[in-house]
């Protein structure tokens, strides 16, 4: 999916005239959901209070949840679409000192693997103060500091980041930043971790598990048939003739020893000349 670069424009607009409204505080909240939505707050303080008076409020990208108030009052509102803009319009309360307006958008984040991007331009209006934040969800931070424009601070409320700019309004400006959720390198870190541990104990009980069955095999057997056993483990098949000589036993103990191991399904000979070829069957 492409990045929505204008996915989100405001425009105010005061009838009949937009120049009567001075607005002394002005704040955009970006809450960003683990679902990739966002939800936003617009909230504005004035100068002095409202009169009675018909107001626009245009959004371009697809939105849902909105809400109209003067901070603890709903304010009611209809909502006209055309194309991809979404225009509210609402008529302020005689008196009005405070505007809120909420809701959600669903077209400003997009992933590419484990990273996330958001992404909107905005033009707020002029205002003695402006704030833009944009809360990251829990457990997710900025991804090597890409953020745009400068100018940024990056904050914490004690359980979330948050990135923060205060640009001057009545300019068109462009927000944009990636992020990544920070467990999900912990949880890589830790199955790693655990693999690493359990293939250690697989391999631990493994070898002890073989050392046990050798010792219970070689309990079995004399020293002497050990000896015999140990040399042709190693070599699979030998000469009687040659093992007599290099254990230096006589004939009639190695033939002994032969015999042992015959009936036992560990050792094969065959007849060659006047000695015999002894394989290892194990």
């Amino acid at each position: 999916m492409k990045p929505v670069i204008f996915a989100l424009v405001f425009a105010f607009f005061l009838l009949p005239s937009a120049n009567a409204l001075e607005i002394s505080e002005y704040n955009i909240t970006f809450e960003l959901m683990p679902d990739t939505s966002v939800h936003e707050s617009v909230s504005m303080a004035f100068a002095s209070p409202l009169n009675a008076s018909s107001l626009n409020y245009v959004v371009l990208g697809e939105i849902s949840g909105l809400s109209v108030s003067d901070g603890i009052n709903s304010i009611g509102y209809t909502l006209e679409k055309s194309g991809s803009e979404y225009n509210v319009r609402f008529v302020t309360p005689e008196g009005t000192e405070r505007l809120v307006i909420k809701f959600t958008a669903n077209d400003l984040v997009f992933s590419s693997e484990s990273v996330y991007s958001f992404s909107t331009s905005l033009k707020p209006p002029e205002a003695k103060s402006l704030n833009i934040r944009a809360f990251l969800p829990k457990g997710f931070a900025v991804y090597r500091n890409v953020v745009y424009p400068e100018g940024y601070a990056t904050l914490s409320d004690g359980e979330k980041i948050y990135i923060e700019w205060k640009p001057e309004g009545g300019r068109e400006t462009l927000i944009s930043f990636k992020f990544y959720n920070t467990h999900s390198d912990y949880s890589l870190l830790i199955t790693a971790v655990m693999g690493i541990a359990l293939l250690a104990v697989v391999i631990y009980l493994v070898g002890h598990y073989r050392k046990k069955v050798k010792r219970e095999f070689e309990r079995g057997f004399s020293e002497d048939e050990r000896k015999v056993l140990l040399i042709l483990s190693k070599n699979r098949t030998c000469m009687q003739k040659k093992l007599e000589k290099e254990l230096k036993f006589s004939r009639a103990k190695m033939t002994r020893v032969v015999k042992k191991l015959e009936a036992k399904g560990l050792v094969e000979k065959e007849r060659v000349g006047r000695t015999n070829r002894l394989f290892y069957k194990k």
